[in-house]
């Protein structure tokens, strides 16, 4: 059987569909053929204290004494945190019980402690892998005991079958989108040259987009300017910890303002896209093949040494290479700064297929996003319950392109975000105080008893579902029940009465029941709902506190509407989310605030002679301020030059 460990066997698809797509290789090609792939978890610093500890006795809140100063995810061992903290080593030397534990525990340090199973990988055979190697069972697939490294040694067919979540957000989009248009978008056809999609990955407006969400892929975004997909693919693999020392140059080189050059004319055609810098795994095989006359095959084992640092490998591959070099007609001392060079990278390459693939994925949802954003944020939005910051961040992206996301409604919400015209109706199960096992009740419920005539109708069904008079509190100041035209303060002022007309037709004929009067009470004023807005929803959902200001003042800005103004003077009204204070090296005081208003977060200087004077401002303070917006690599930076104080926290 042929060694097979090509790299690139990488399958993806909707998280949702991965059981099955496993369950019907098992069927095609037989159940003991087909295995996942064992891993063995290694005893970390901190768990090998926890589980010697255990054996021999000690107390828990000793051991806590230690694990107080190891983080949860870390590379370093007990002997570093020994050497490097003086009060871990103090504990130690101080308790005899202690320094017995940490003697133990070093011993053990890095043996596996448990097995458990790869992410992704499967592996298939041509015959039973019973005849090849040990297996085991787990959760109804056969698992190699051996890991993944042998299983290639072996020869076996090792795939990653990847379930990705946003592979079903497109699924879900698209399902959509053919529901509100009756539109049916082939997913393989959607062009990659959309002048509208290009633009979006220039603005970085990325909110929601696979792998472009972050800050730092933000930023790396704006200086790059990609101007067509080839360049989006290449930020995803340029993007790493280990190729990011290339970026500067890269966009330098981009844009022209550095020169492109190859230490051999041969290099030319591999790297030419990538202006001369190697980014991708592809292209050491294509240098060794065109320079040193490698087989695609002999340039993959070529690719793997490098990849895992293995000095003899590649000991004997450096001579192999300088030795292919010559017989091609290039220089020994040439051919050798060559391997030095592709050495130097191979340890951060990235593959070109692994990085097409997501930046497929990640283009066609900025697709989506910009032809078709209702459906777009009505999924993103719904894949991000759960997550407050997340919920806040989307939301005010959507209510910002004037996307209408409306209060929850006891008929039409659902537990997840739901689409109907031109409105998305919030969730039950993004309600603080209801969650999904309640929103599972609400929903039965209504399938059983709905549409409801009268709020007396909702209630007894609700109390028949099982929901608690505190639930339904937290339904009606969410205003789950406004359709029936009761202000919330009837509702709540009467919850027992309507508890009781709940209870009682629990086991009677409601026509046996005298339904309750309900007396009309006064709303709310609007400043109190929004406050239990943002308590239940995280975010304010009707308005924002701002916006009772913006008919008072003139020539008001939006957030969003911020970057149209670079280098002019602005003034906005905002409510602080957040205030750092810090001291210069002079010694003054000076702050950074994050701003909210209806439509975006951002971020506001107040330098030290403006902010002596605001010394009192913090989190909730409503302000108008004036500034100057600067842009520094395309990033927003407002800073402040007046502020006035409209409503303090």
């Amino acid at each position: 059987m042929e060694i097979t460990s090509n790299p690139y066997l990488s399958a993806y698809f909707p998280d949702q569909y991965r059981d099955q797509v496993i369950q019907y290789v098992k069927e095609k090609y037989g159940e003991m053929q087909v295995a996942g792939i064992v891993t063995f978890v290694p005893l970390g610093a901190k768990q090998v204290l926890r589980d010697v500890a255990r054996v021999l006795s000690i107390p828990s809140y000793k051991v806590d004494l230690l694990s107080h100063y190891i983080p949860a995810f870390t590379k370093d061992k007990l002997k570093d945190f020994y050497q490097k903290s003086a009060d871990f080593r103090m504990n130690i030397e101080q308790d005899a019980s202690l320094k017995k534990l940490y003697t133990i525990a070093l011993k053990f340090e890095g043996f596996p402690r448990h097995t458990s199973s790869h992410a992704a990988g499967i592996v298939m055979a041509r015959r039973p892998l019973e005849e090849i190697v040990p297996l085991t069972k787990s959760d109804g697939l056969y698992l190699t005991a051996y890991p993944m490294e042998y299983l290639e040694e072996l020869g076996l067919l090792k795939m990653d079958f990847l379930g990705l979540r946003n592979l079903t957000l497109i699924m879900h989009i698209l399902e959509d989108i053919f529901q509100t248009t009756g539109e049916k978008i082939d997913f393989s056809k959607i062009p990659l040259d959309d002048k509208k999609t290009i633009l979006l990955f220039q603005k970085a407006d990325t909110t929601g987009i696979f792998q472009f969400e972050s800050a730092g892929m933000r930023q790396f975004l704006r200086q790059l300017a990609p101007n067509c997909f080839e360049d989006i693919f290449a930020a995803i693999a340029l993007f790493r910890p280990g190729a990011a020392p290339n970026i500067p140059s890269y966009i330098r080189r981009k844009h022209q303002e550095e020169a492109i050059t190859y230490l051999d004319p041969v290099l030319e055609p591999i790297l030419k896209n990538t202006y001369g810098i190697f980014i991708y795994q592809e292209q050491i095989m294509q240098v060794a093949s065109a320079y040193a006359g490698y087989s695609l095959g002999e340039a993959d084992i070529l690719r793997r040494a490098m990849s895992k640092k293995k000095k003899e490998l590649l000991k004997s591959e450096e001579e192999r290479f300088v030795k292919g070099a010559i017989a091609n007609g290039h220089d020994k001392e040439k051919a050798k700064e060559i391997f030095a060079l592709i050495l130097n990278f191979a340890g951060y390459g990235f593959n070109r297929s692994h990085s097409v693939a997501y930046s497929l994925i990640a283009y066609k949802m900025a697709y989506l996003k910009c032809h078709y954003p209702k459906e777009f944020y009505c999924n993103i939005l719904s894949n991000v319950i759960g997550s407050d910051t997340k919920l806040k961040e989307y939301m005010m992206e959507a209510k910002a392109i004037n996307l209408e996301i409306v209060k929850p409604d006891i008929h039409k919400s659902e537990a997840l975000f739901r689409l109907e015209g031109d409105k998305i109706y919030f969730p039950f199960a993004a309600i603080k105080g209801i969650g999904s096992v309640v929103c599972k009740q609400i929903l039965q419920a209504r399938e059983k008893d709905g549409p409801y005539q009268t709020i007396f109708e909702a209630i007894s069904s609700l109390i028949r579902a099982k929901l608690t008079k505190k639930q339904i509190e937290t339904l009606i100041q969410a205003g789950a029940f406004d359709y029936f035209g009761y202000t919330r303060r009837t509702l709540l002022g009467e919850i027992d009465a309507l508890i009781n007309y709940g209870e009682l037709t629990k086991d009677l004929d409601p026509s046996l029941v005298l339904v309750p009067d309900l007396p009309f009470k006064e709303e709310y004023k609007n400043s109190e709902l929004l406050e239990k807005e943002y308590s239940l929803f995280g975010f304010y959902l009707s308005s924002h506190p701002t916006s009772k200001y913006q008919k008072e003042e003139k020539d008001i800005l939006l957030l969003n509407q911020l970057e149209q103004h670079f280098n002019q003077q602005i003034k906005v009204l905002i409510m602080i989310e957040k205030i750092k204070v810090i001291e210069t090296k002079k010694g003054d005081k000076m702050a950074f605030i994050l701003g909210s208003d209806a439509t975006k977060l951002v971020d506001f200087t107040i330098f030290p002679q403006l902010y002596q004077k605001n010394t009192s401002l913090k989190k909730g303070d409503i302000i108008l301020l004036t500034g100057v917006i600067e842009k520094r690599y395309n990033q927003l930076q407002v800073i402040a030059n007046n502020i006035i104080l409209k409503e303090g926290a």
